[in-house]
């Protein structure tokens, strides 16, 4: 499984949100650096167009053009210490695009941070993602060494499967796993030693393939 995501990479700075800056000219982003081992490190801006970054208001927005759609990412510095985190993202796909397996399903707005409400949360390499109050949808898009916090059966907490490579039903998905077992009260999830998913805190019998479902 995997997304494509360009910013989507594992590093050391993980299990903490990613942090971004960027270099903002006018209304214009000029440059992008990603925080890795505690350095920000510059990353590269698409030169051909499919790949642009825009300011609005407080926000900036990152949109990736793709064969199927849209990707579209907006970043917050809601402290202000010059640092931006990803507030949420949504794939729009494209109008007409034929129903291939490599594009996503779900077009909804996907959160970084969890509410007291009942939210769309995104699931993502290289940082811990956390659910809120209500029934939360942790979606799954890309393959990596994932970890989910507050998972909770008992608030109808669901895990979805949005992976664009063309899984057909949870049946297909569990064909996939190589291991699951506990490390303490971590329940880990391994498909091949490349992709694996950690339930933080989730005692035995808390969670179950009825929590799951496959959306591509």
């Amino acid at each position: 499984m995997s997304s494509g995501h360009d910013d989507s990479h594992d590093d050391s700075s993980a299990h903490e949100h990613k942090a971004f800056k960027f270099t903002i000219t006018g209304s214009k982003v000029t440059a992008v650096f990603e925080m890795d081992d505690g350095v920000l490190k510059p990353k590269s801006i698409d030169d051909d167009g499919s790949e642009t970054y825009t300011v609005d208001g407080t926000q900036v927005v990152r949109t990736e053009i793709k064969p199927f759609g849209t990707e579209i990412t907006r970043y917050a510095d809601a402290d202000g210490d010059g640092l931006y985190l990803r507030v949420s993202e949504q794939w729009v796909s494209a109008t007409g695009a034929p129903d291939d397996r490599h594009h996503f399903r779900f077009e909804g707005d996907l959160s970084f941070s969890p509410s007291d409400g009942d939210d769309h949360i995104a699931v993502r390499g290289g940082e811990d993602c956390s659910g809120g109050r209500g029934a939360d949808d942790f979606v799954i898009r890309e393959a990596a060494h994932l970890r989910i916090r507050d998972f909770n059966s008992s608030e109808h907490d669901s895990l979805k499967f949005d992976t664009g490579l063309g899984l057909t039903s949870v049946d297909h998905l569990k064909s996939f796993v190589t291991d699951a077992h506990y490390e303490g009260s971590d329940l880990i999830v391994n498909f091949g030693p490349d992709v694996s998913i950690t339930l933080i805190g989730v005692p035995p019998g808390q969670i179950s393939w009825d929590d799951v479902s496959v959306l591509s």
